[in-house]
């Protein structure tokens, strides 16, 4: 039974690295999570009808315990903010499951950590899936980035010419190009297309199966300090090491170690040292070094608490920024920005998800990135779970530095029995391959071949057979110190990178912390004849929580979000063909019937109207040069116009904090009241931009809009317009100091700019 309990917690583990974890607030992982819940109440059955020992186990890690649950109270409370406030609940409801899926999984880790063999096993897969990882990053950075610019400059080119010809024959190609884009989200124009070209063309960072090479970083980061940590293990039965153990040893650290490099993130470099150096001194017999490395760790915790109280407190101004190097500079303006947004915030923060719409208010003029995520651990940490997460991630971080601190000089680690070692070996395998299973079944139930491709085959192939060779030794013995040093490194790395609502990146930090407390607890086979009642209904509270959220999940998280992603993709497919925007707009409404919460159907729609507004507004512009309003609208067109006010209307209260919904029912009122000469309609719009205004004062796009829309307006909005111009000039100056080219303004924009101002032309 406890086979099988560690092989599938090892399977959920793997799967957890096979998809872009970044995507967990659209909702992309929640099928883990409800298997999580499944095998959490599995494992509480099972401890209730054959009780084992774990009471040592959970005196020891407590402290951990309390942090974990406070982070995901801190989800709940902050979840129920978002709903009083009408922000993006749906983002809010899929991180909070989310932690609660990490909340059973961190329960079932530390109980099957007890036994340090089933710990052991578990670093086995942890390394062999990083070894995978870096593999496909490595196949990433010198094959993959090569043949999709190739591709893309070629198409590129040939769409160029298309629009550029006046012969015919290439429209037919040049429909086909724009299609073949969309259906790859590649942006066609603006500033859009301008950051995805720089990403694709001017980088070459692997990213593997996730979304930024950040993630990616971290987590070989943690491998790499596992892997050296088992290495290097120290027992009361040294053995040595084999030719064949040492070669593939030096292998995998060269995979790994080579891939981290190539991802270029200094934090996660600097996590890794960071850990090393907690290996050295800790493997080091020498008190002086020791006891030098706990004042330098005291002293540089409180370094960290001086500087955060004077950012909290304003201390930390723009201009301490402005003289740091440059590649700090843009951490900390996200920093900065951040704390200004939870003063206001402090309780309950942005909210799970929600943290973008609130901090763009925020947002330093020098900056161009619209983060998703302040970039450091504990201010996510308070932005998504507030003040109850933050004191619950220093509960877990200050219990991690406590252990390191109080570490014995020469720990003795045992060498555990052979007898079960191939049992063991099956254990971890098995996981490893049932959690690629798992994800290419997932994947092929919605549709999605990507489980076929050949990095996926690769980082199993690459895997399998290094976890394989690895030998008895590191499937028997468990270092708590490397693991709570790759957690440290971890740590380190997250103050200057986003991840705390990345569920792999989290899971990743539980298994070492879970991993390393093990080491604490008396391994004891012996399964007593009773179980104290205490526990029982201990094991009995919990398989009701497994069993609540397991039905939570699926009722108000899985089945709504499954439903809705498939009626969007329909409906975003339909409106590649201009033959079916009814069809699409009807699928966009069942993925709304699907999932009420959801706010990305509803911006669709939106957008559609918007669009087809503005054609409307074009084809009566040409009709009637002189007076707009001349020609009257139809019954169709009306019910055109009604569509998209009740639309962007329904957008808003969507998701209220949202800057984007702002300026899409701006245009969709702008263009009504074009249509319906509508003086009030004209008013709302521009009401509409200045909150955009307001929520994103940093924003080159709506301030420029909005210095249009009053130049329209006449004499009596002449002065707020060249107040907005201004700005705008403002922006485009601090953009070029900083060399945002993406949002550069455009010849275009310029010479409406001047026009507005009312400059000369120059000749």
């Amino acid at each position: 039974m406890q086979l099988s309990i560690s092989m599938f917690a090892f399977a959920l583990l793997t799967a957890g690295f096979l998809w872009p974890t970044e995507e967990a607030v659209a909702g992309e992982g929640l099928h883990l999570v409800v298997l999580w819940m499944l095998l959490g109440l599995f494992l509480a059955a099972q401890r209730w009808r054959f009780p084992g020992d774990a009471k040592e186990a959970c005196r020891s890690i407590r402290w951990l315990d309390l942090g974990v649950f406070l982070v995901i109270v801190g989800h709940l409370i902050s979840t129920i903010v978002v709903f009083r406030l009408e922000g993006d609940r749906r983002a809010a409801l899929n991180l909070t499951f989310e932690w609660m899926g990490l909340g059973v999984a961190w329960w079932i880790l530390r109980s099957l950590f007890v036994d340090r063999r089933v710990a052991a096993q578990g670093v086995a897969v942890i390394v062999a899936i990083c070894v995978g990882l870096s593999c496909f990053g490595i196949w990433q950075h010198h094959v993959f980035y090569a043949e999709q610019s190739a591709w893309y400059r070629e198409l590129r080119s040939e769409l160029d010419q298309a629009i550029a010809s006046t012969d015919a024959s290439q429209f037919s190609r040049r429909a086909q190009i724009s299609r073949l884009f969309q259906e790859q989200q590649i942006p066609m124009q603006g500033s859009a297309r301008v950051a995805w070209e720089n990403r694709l063309l001017s980088s070459s960072e692997p990213f593997a199966t996730f979304s930024l090479a950040n993630t990616l970083a971290g987590i070989l980061a943690v491998g790499l300090v596992l892997l050296l940590g088992q290495a290097s293990l120290t027992s009361g039965e040294r053995k040595r090491i084999s030719w064949l153990g040492m070669a593939l040893v030096i292998l995998q650290v060269s995979l790994i170690g080579y891939c981290l490099i190539l991802t270029k993130s200094r934090s996660a470099w600097l996590g890794a040292c960071v850990g090393f150096g907690i290996l050295v001194v800790l493997r080091n017999r020498v008190s002086a070094v020791q006891h030098g490395f706990r004042w330098l760790l005291a002293g540089s915790l409180l370094l960290a608490g001086i500087i955060g109280s004077a950012a909290v407190v304003g201390g930390l101004d723009k201009e301490v920024i402005l003289e740091s190097p440059r590649s700090l500079q843009f951490r900390l303006l996200y920093w900065t920005g951040t704390l200004k947004m939870l003063r206001e915030h402090p309780l309950a923060g942005a909210g799970p998800g929600n943290f973008r719409q609130v901090y763009l208010q925020y947002k330093a003029d020098e900056t161009s990135e619209e983060i998703r995520d302040p970039h450091n651990a504990f201010l996510d940490a308070w932005s998504s779970s507030g003040f109850i997460g933050l004191a619950g991630l220093v509960l877990i971080v200050g219990w991690m530095c406590w252990w390191l601190m109080k570490q014995p000089r020469d720990p003795k680690i045992p060498v555990e029995a052979k007898s079960r070692n191939s049992q063991q070996l099956w254990s971890a395998c098995g996981g490893l391959i049932l959690g690629f299973l798992l994800q290419a079944m997932w994947t092929w139930l919605n549709g999605s071949d990507e489980w076929i491709d050949t990095p996926a085959k690769m980082l199993l192939l690459a895997g399998i057979p290094l976890l394989l060779m690895r030998g008895s030794l590191s499937l028997r013995q468990i270092d708590g110190a490397a693991c709570l040093a790759a957690a440290s490194a971890m740590i380190v790395n997250l103050l200057a990178a986003g991840g705390f609502e990345m569920p792999a990146v989290m899971i990743t930090l539980m298994f070492c912390l879970a991993a390393g407390a093990s080491q604490s607890t008396q391994a004891n086979d012996r399964i007593p004849a009773q179980r104290p009642m205490g526990e029982r209904v201990g094991s009995l509270i919990f398989a009701s929580m497994c069993l609540g959220g397991f039905v939570g999940v699926v009722r108000f998280g899985l089945l709504p979000v499954t439903v809705s992603r498939h009626y969007q993709e329909l409906g975003n497919m339909l409106l590649r063909d201009i033959q079916y925007p009814s069809r699409a707009l009807d699928n966009f409404q069942r993925a709304i019937a699907a999932d009420p919460k959801n706010v990305t159907p509803r911006q669709r729609i939106a957008e559609v109207a918007s669009y087809r507004l503005s054609e409307l507004v074009a084809l009566h512009t040409a009709e009637n040069t002189e007076n707009l309003s001349r020609r009257e609208l139809n019954t169709e067109e009306h019910g055109l116009v009604d569509q998209g006010l009740l639309a962007s209307d329904d957008l808003i209260c969507c998701d209220r904090r949202n800057v984007f919904a702002y300026r899409l029912r701006s245009d969709v009122r702008w263009n009504a009241s074009q249509l319906t000469d509508d003086s009030e309609l004209r008013e709302l719009a521009l009401q509409d931009l200045q909150a955009a205004a307001m929520r994103y004062p940093s924003s080159v796009d709506v301030w420029l809009h909005l210095a249009e829309r009053l130049d329209a307006m006449g004499d009596s909005h002449r002065k707020s317009a060249q107040v907005a111009v201004d700005r705008v000039l403002q922006l485009d100056e601090i953009n070029h100091k900083w060399g945002h080219a993406d949002r550069f303004l455009t010849d275009t924009q310029l010479a409406t700019v001047r026009r507005i101002r009312g400059d000369e032309p120059e000749f």
